[in-house]
């Protein structure tokens, strides 16, 4: 220790390949006991990624395309256990993460989230750019789960509700009922007092669904569907369709769901279900 009393933590910390923290505490143990720290004998000894554990964590990876966090979880779930640490190491290794010093930050809003599936259901346009189509998504807001979707020349209230006829077939396949929509204010949903009402407005009025429409200006409201565009746009087209594409979001670990046991948007919006859905389904199981 005496001949390292006159180098920098910095460089200790480059010499030993240690992390500076890890200097420190040596430095604090010496200073503090006069003993120069050592090993302990029962400490397990650092090991590397065997080839097994490295091809498991590539073949998760091209198959779900999720960032650490969620892949430990994931492969955890699955009954692999490879360290986090390990795995964040791996992705650094072969360029499949890029450090994001914004998603660091503290959050400044606070996520809401309906319980039941099918309580509330979001639905939004979008295009990932001038030569892709327009494309519409149905996600129920407690599960995550995509409902349906289609991709248009041309986004227009009558797609709007042919799609969301479909959502409410899907979800009443599990005997669920769509309660409340929440859209933006486009004119493929909204009319503004002085246009009179939409025709998606006058549909849902005659589901007696309520419609919530977002505040101007506020695309947070709507996040969820903001979230599953960006996944839209990095996936979307390494698929055949976007039905393809929806089966695969949903069956995928989900960073907003008990991720800790690798639960799906399909998972969760079985777990989510009303009681009420629940009890129709065993009794139509039972006959």
């Amino acid at each position: 220790m005496e001949m390292l009393k006159d180098e920098t933590t910095k460089s200790i910390s480059l010499m030993y390949k240690i992390s500076q923290r890890r200097v420190q505490q040596l430095r604090k143990e010496y200073k503090d006991t006069g003993a120069i720290p050592r090993l302990i004998s029962t400490r397990r000894p650092r090991t590397e990624l065997s080839d097994n554990d490295k091809e498991t964590i590539r073949k998760e990876w091209d198959e779900k395309r999720v960032g650490v966090r969620l892949l430990y979880y994931d492969l955890k779930a699955k009954g692999h256990k490879i360290p986090h640490n390990k795995i964040s190491k791996y992705f650094l290794d072969n360029n499949l993460t890029i450090p994001d010093p914004k998603k660091q930050k503290k959050r400044k809003r606070c996520r809401y989230q309906i319980n039941r599936s099918g309580s509330l259901v979001h639905g939004d346009w979008h295009r990932t750019s001038e030569s892709h189509p327009h494309a519409i998504v149905w996600l129920d807001d407690a599960s995550r789960y995509a409902l349906s979707g289609g991709e248009f020349k041309e986004a227009t209230s009558e797609h709007s509700i042919e799609t969301f006829k479909i959502a409410q077939a899907t979800a009443f396949e599990s005997n669920i009922l769509i309660r409340h929509v929440n859209t933006d204010r486009g004119t493929q949903f909204y009319s503004n007092k002085n246009e009179g009402t939409s025709e998606f407005e006058k549909y849902l009025a005659s589901q007696s669904i309520r419609f919530i429409p977002s505040r101007r200006n506020n695309p947070q409201t709507n996040g969820k569907l903001e979230r599953f565009w960006y996944e839209y746009d990095k996936h979307r087209w390494r698929f055949g369709s976007l039905q393809d594409f929806m089966n695969w979001y949903n069956g995928r670990i989900h960073g907003s769901l008990d991720y800790m046991n690798g639960e799906s948007p399909g998972m969760a919006f079985i777990r989510k279900m009303p009681i009420a859905a629940v009890l129709g389904l065993f009794f139509a199981w039972s006959e």
